[in-house]
């Protein structure tokens, strides 16, 4: 390791990316990962942290710029910590995220395999979600929202974000405007006293919002009430109660004050989407990535089975695309599967879909070494799946296994574990979050 500190200035030629985006310079192979510095950029940056593998730093001036290199559309990008990519050109950053994916499996899984370019049909205004953080300036006491600014809990106030849309700027002055003129109290993470604590929204066909309060009921709740049907028409609000001192935005559940729940389209039907409920925040990649989920298990006559289904969105997706499959998803906590159960029957697809309520590793462990023909869709969230969950796959003799993830490492990881069995027929990446370093993969393995 070179003699670096924190706050020494260092000249140098950026030699990669990182796959979140920053910039590597190396002092003799030490690694300095720079943000907002691209490949092949002479820049200059300051130490800010010193490990004993490698350094981060600021980036203090670019010497000579990449040709990859634009104006960021977003006036919040280098402070606000929502997207990484905005200052490199829309296709330099669907060449890093390939470039992640394929890295990924060769360094974690072992296997050497050619990835596509990146599906990615919209670059902007995709957001159909979006949470926000409340924070008040302590001079002025002015309520605004915002995002953490990166790696911190600083919030940096906005007025819009271009992820998500015009919609995202009614939402955040109605909320504000409210919160100022009733003077509602906003959070303080040191002290725990205060309410407000997160706006969370999802704009489909209509708007539902959930406002997180440390408190047991939202004063003024008439007056927003009235702000949100002037902006939005439709609408419904719902409070969700968290007092813990915890990084977690929701609480253990969401209530329905004002408004009333609608069905939202979802491409091949419509279905109501309650607050704590998964779903892809693009739609147009979310019905992509169904589509391609469809293909590859059409004409498949054996037993379908989804782990991780939540409240079974994606089952009635594929359900509704491959009219003679039968599915059993499963999921653990109770409420979903509820849910569940109640669009398979309103979509008249009880016949041959079904959801229980199990834990996923007690599900697969019960099937044994199952025979007959049967495919496996996993969906887990961004840590991944249990590896018993996987050698329990492995034993049952799934036919086709089909994988959706958020994170490349993790998928890697856990088909490291499968390739025991099965062989990674493709692996196909999805731009779902423009703008960011994520990239969603859709992964096609067939047994050996």
């Amino acid at each position: 390791m070179p003699d670096i500190k924190v706050n020494d200035v260092l000249d140098g030629i950026v030699c990669d990316l990182a796959s979140g985006g920053e910039g590597i310079i190396k002092a003799d192979r030490y690694p300095i990962f720079v943000p907002f510095a691209l490949e092949g950029e002479h820049v200059r940056a300051k130490v800010t942290y010193v490990k004993k593998d490698c350094a981060f730093g600021e980036l203090i001036e670019v010497l000579t710029p990449s040709n990859d290199r634009v104006k960021p559309a977003c006036p919040y990008f280098y402070k606000c910590g929502g997207c990484d990519l905005l200052h490199m050109t829309h296709e330099a950053g669907l060449d890093l995220k390939a470039k992640t994916v394929k890295t990924a499996l060769k360094k974690i899984a072992g296997i050497d395999v050619d990835v596509p370019p990146v599906i990615s049909p919209v670059q902007s205004e995709y957001r159909n979600k979006i949470a926000l953080p409340f924070s008040v300036n302590k001079r002025s006491e002015i309520v605004k929202l915002g995002f953490f600014e990166r790696r911190t809990h600083q919030v940096v106030p906005i007025k819009w974000c271009p992820m998500g849309g015009q919609w995202t700027a009614s939402l955040i002055s109605a909320l504000s405007d409210w919160a100022n003129e009733y003077k509602i109290s906003v959070y303080d993470e040191q002290s725990g006293k205060g309410l407000l604590r997160h706006a969370v929204a999802r704009y489909l066909d209509s708007l539902s919002l959930t406002l997180v309060i440390n408190g047991d009921s939202l004063p003024h709740a008439e007056e927003l009430e009235k702000r949100l049907k002037a902006d939005f028409g439709d609408f419904c609000l719902y409070i969700s109660k968290n007092t813990a001192k915890t990084n977690v935005i929701f609480g253990e559940s969401a209530s329905l004050i004002c408004g009333e729940e609608r069905p939202q389209n979802l491409g091949k039907f419509c279905a109501v989407v309650p607050p704590k409920a998964f779903l892809q925040v693009n739609n147009r990649v979310r019905d992509l990535i169904y589509d391609a989920a469809a293909a590859f298990l059409d004409g498949f006559e054996g037993e379908i089975v989804e782990l991780y289904s939540g409240i079974g969105l994606l089952t009635c997706q594929l359900a509704t695309r491959l009219e003679n499959c039968r599915i059993v998803s499963v999921e653990i906590e109770r409420s979903a599967v509820d849910s569940a159960n109640a669009l398979i029957k309103s979509l008249s697809l009880d016949g041959r879909v079904r959801a229980i309520c199990d834990d996923a590793l007690h599900f697969m462990q019960s099937l044994g070494e199952g025979k007959g023909k049967k495919a496996l869709i996993l969906d887990p969230p961004r840590r991944g799946c249990d590896r018993q969950v996987l050698t329990s796959a492995i034993r049952a003799g799934f036919d086709k296994i089909l994988y959706i993830s958020c994170d490349p490492q993790t998928l890697s990881r856990d088909i490291g574990v499968l390739k025991e069995a099965y062989r990674l027929e493709s692996v196909r990446p999805y731009d779902m979050f423009p703008g960011t370093a994520q990239v969603e993969c859709v992964a096609a393995l067939c047994k050996i």
